[in-house]
């Protein structure tokens, strides 16, 4: 397999930070149900959920909900850290010419508070913000693959979640999973994983057999 491109995930990937998401969850709940909102409550990530909710309650219930995830993720930010082998793997993949991307559904301001630069570090910078609709929907990732200028089908996406793994086999990409985060090697195996390790320390070794 020849591959021209990795494209990454953040949190749990190249980071670790501790995001409560059920606290989160509980709070913009509880912004819901101040703003009058008394149905059931939609399906799906809480990204997701906030805009099926905004056709309902308005824009500026997006506005605010949106303002208190950004504020936990930047405070979990604060007491994260990049994993020991990031910025190592990440020069690594750039000497063996690989394009790289980072893309997230981390608002930016988090991500730069862990991986101060990011902007600067020779790879394409996808956070949520950045993009019309984060992955699982496939053009965040096919967004990085236009500006790498590689095709989908030469794209590997490293990520924790089935999540990353969903969006990766929807845009054409290899699905590498890695058990650093939230989900386990077995979780990411039945998303559909092509490829699962124990962290991305040894995903260079790992393409390397496959070609």
């Amino acid at each position: 397999m020849n591959l021209d491109a990795i494209i990454f995930d953040f949190d749990g990937t190249l980071a670790e930070l501790n995001i409560d998401f059920d606290e989160l969850r509980r709070r913009v709940h509880l912004l819901a149900r101040r703003r009058g909102y008394a149905g059931q409550w939609p399906a799906g990530y809480l990204l997701e959920e906030v805009e099926a909710l905004a056709g309902e309650l308005g824009g500026d219930f997006a506005q605010e909900a949106h303002g208190v995830i950004q504020e936990a993720e930047v405070e979990a930010a604060r007491a994260g850290r990049l994993f020991p082998y990031t910025r190592q793997m990440l020069a690594g993949a750039k000497a063996l010419g690989y394009g790289l991307a980072v893309i997230s559904r981390n608002c930016g301001a988090a991500i730069r508070t862990v991986f101060p630069e990011v902007d600067r570090a020779g790879l394409v910078f996808l956070p949520r913000e950045a993009v019309a609709r984060p992955k699982p929907h496939p053009d965040h990732i096919l967004a990085a693959c236009l500006a790498l200028r590689v095709s989908p089908a030469a794209s590997a996406v490293v990520g924790d979640h089935p999540v990353d793994v969903a969006g990766a086999l929807a845009a054409g990409c290899l699905a590498v999973g890695v058990a650093s985060g939230r989900m386990s090697a077995g979780d990411l195996r039945r998303a559909g994983a092509a490829l699962v390790l124990p962290d991305a320390s040894g995903l260079l070794a790992a393409l390397k057999a496959l070609a």
